[in-house]
């Protein structure tokens, strides 16, 4: 069966202003598009190839369809009729408009290599025949999806054209009429213009056209139901396969077992043996190929990560080779960044480890109480700690490291000051200022112990 993309157009109203939004690539339309139901790579839009009729340069949609009206009214002498339309959404909701649709569009299903030209020619041969032109021709080569999100080697393109079609007949001022049999030759010319294979007939199918978009999802939803049905055989295979493993273990534990009256047996024991022993081997490679399969996706992911984490790091190694020296500029650097991006928080607890490292013992209660952190000061550091440790996955001693470790590079202290810093700031971490902290919490905060 040919995985090849078979010819199929789908006409409906035109929505003027939602489709030139869309056709054109309207920066606002595709940063309010969903990718779970449609996808856009801005990447490959500059393979995109439009073609607009000389009566449409410089004119919308919506002014051509003004200038339908002035006609329709010159050559009937009444306003063109706009009663209420209804056709199929996406997701199969109804959509009602009002109009006689005298604009409409049409999607068709291309090939990657299918030309501007081969498009042109097809609504050649549909003005020809019927008297309907073609006012826009887009043809698109950036929408698709992905099978693993941001994998590029996943993308499945979407290749498909949007035709903007004038079905007014301007001798009369009326609507051109199409019947099924005249739709149905209409697919037969694109196919044969794109030089494609015709898709099945409707009539044949008894199926409505999907939308689009809603094509896209059914699409993907098949792809996804036929991996888990290769995922639950290949389990099943395995499960099979282990089964028979098994057995043949077995077999050859028996075989073992008759092994000593085996050795003054004939040669074709000895074979028999054998043959067991490689059925064992046999089975447990099926097993570990099957193993292979059910969790390559996995592997690939895992690979991923790990090429991405070794990266990371590779242009640090000629470095880690020599000196340590880098090892404190770079660490300042960061803390320097970490510092800009808080702008308060961590220099005002740096701040206070400063404060209290050079204060001195029993100075900062005024020699009346112990030397401590007011609560305040308390309350920022251990919420530096709390979120700083859940973030890079470590300690709270170990952020509180690098908190006395910056307040130290900053303000050069003796051993005695950092000593001390250091011994407080664990208290901190370990609980001891914990009931003060959640005085501040509640809005009791204050400047005593």
């Amino acid at each position: 069966m040919s995985n090849k993309p078979k010819a199929s157009v789908h006409v409906k109203p035109c929505n003027t202003g939602q489709s030139e939004l869309h056709n054109r690539r309207d920066p606002e339309y595709i940063k309010k598009l969903n990718p779970k139901k449609l996808y856009v790579r801005l990447d490959l839009t500059k393979h995109n190839a439009s073609y607009v009729a000389p009566e449409m340069e410089g004119v919308t949609l919506d002014q051509y369809l003004d200038s339908i009206r002035v006609m329709v009214k010159q050559k009937t002498g009444r306003a063109m009729q706009e009663k209420e339309i209804k056709y199929p959404g996406k997701g199969g909701k109804i959509i009602t408009r009002q109009g006689a649709s005298p604009i409409r569009e049409c999607v068709v299903v291309t090939e990657k290599d299918t030309r501007l030209k081969d498009l042109l020619r097809f609504t050649k041969e549909v003005e020809k025949k019927w008297g309907i032109k073609a006012l826009q021709v887009h043809l698109h080569r950036d929408e698709g999806h992905y099978e693993i999100p941001g994998n590029d080697s996943t993308w499945k393109p979407n290749y498909h054209a949007h035709i903007i079609w004038d079905w007014m007949d301007h001798s009369t001022g009326k609507s051109i009429k199409l019947d099924a049999d005249d739709m149905s030759a209409m697919q037969d010319m694109v196919a044969e213009a794109l030089n494609m294979e015709r898709g099945q007939k409707k009539a044949e199918t008894g199926l409505d056209h999907l939308e689009r978009n809603d094509f896209i999802l059914q699409k993907q939803e098949k792809e996804k139901k036929r991996l888990e049905e290769e995922k639950r055989k290949a389990q099943s295979e395995k499960a099979k396969a282990e089964n028979k493993a098994h057995e043949a273990k077995d077999e050859a534990k028996k075989a073992v077992e008759a092994k000593d009256e085996a050795e003054k047996k004939t040669q074709e024991a000895k074979t028999a043996l054998t043959s067991a022993e490689s059925k064992i081997t046999e089975k447990q490679t099926e097993i570990d190929s099957l193993d292979n399969i059910i969790t390559s996706k996995e592997a690939v992911l895992d690979r991923l990560i790990m090429e991405t984490r070794d990266l990371r790091f590779a242009k640090y190694s000629d470095k880690s080779a020599g000196s340590d020296g880098w090892k404190d500029s770079l660490l300042v650097g960061f803390s320097n960044q970490m510092i800009a991006a808080e702008k308060s928080t961590i220099p005002y607890c740096i701040q206070a480890i400063q404060d209290y490292a050079y204060s001195g013992f029993m100075c900062r209660g005024g020699g009346k109480h112990d030397c401590v952190f007011w609560p305040e000061e308390a309350h920022a550091i251990k919420k530096v700690m709390t979120s700083f440790a859940e973030a890079f996955k470590t300690t709270l001693h170990a952020i509180g490291e690098w908190l006395v470790w910056m307040a130290n590079k900053l303000g050069n202290f003796s051993d005695r000051e950092l000593f001390r810093a250091d011994n407080e700031v664990k208290q901190i971490a370990d609980g001891y200022y914990d009931g003060k902290i959640r005085k501040v919490e509640n809005g009791y905060g204050g400047m005593s112990r």
